[in-house]
């Protein structure tokens, strides 16, 4: 027969393991997976969809960027181009365009508004 004391000793070794997990995930997200994606010389310059599970991709490496294009089944190289050649730019906020926010409440206001005229 279990006792009591059984029940409480499971239920302390769940909680430690589901509090050692989290802590580890924790410690793990905070030093970046590792360092991997800092060291590894690759840079995702831009990928545009082209529909389900098939895009094109740019990368860095060096000084060439390499346009790929990616399926669920394969990764194709199209194009190798010398950075210099490509002409590529990283793209910056335009100054012109409204921020998110005043967007967003500039659509709320719009359609708040044609609620009050059609009441």
């Amino acid at each position: 027969m279990n006792t009591f004391w059984d029940y409480v000793q499971a239920i302390v070794i769940i909680a430690a393991v589901i509090f050692a997990a989290y802590y580890v995930t924790k410690l793990v997200a905070k030093t970046g997976g590792g360092g991997f994606r800092r060291s590894s010389g690759i840079k995702l310059i831009g990928s545009q969809s082209l529909g389900r599970d098939k895009s094109v991709t740019i990368v860095e490496i060096g000084q060439f960027h390499y346009i790929l294009g990616v399926s669920a089944q394969r990764v194709e190289l199209l194009d190798k181009l010398d950075k210099s050649e490509s002409g590529l730019k990283k793209e910056e906020p335009s100054a012109s365009l409204p921020s998110f926010g005043e967007s967003f409440k500039e659509e709320l206001n719009k359609r708040f508004n044609r609620q009050k005229k059609d009441d």
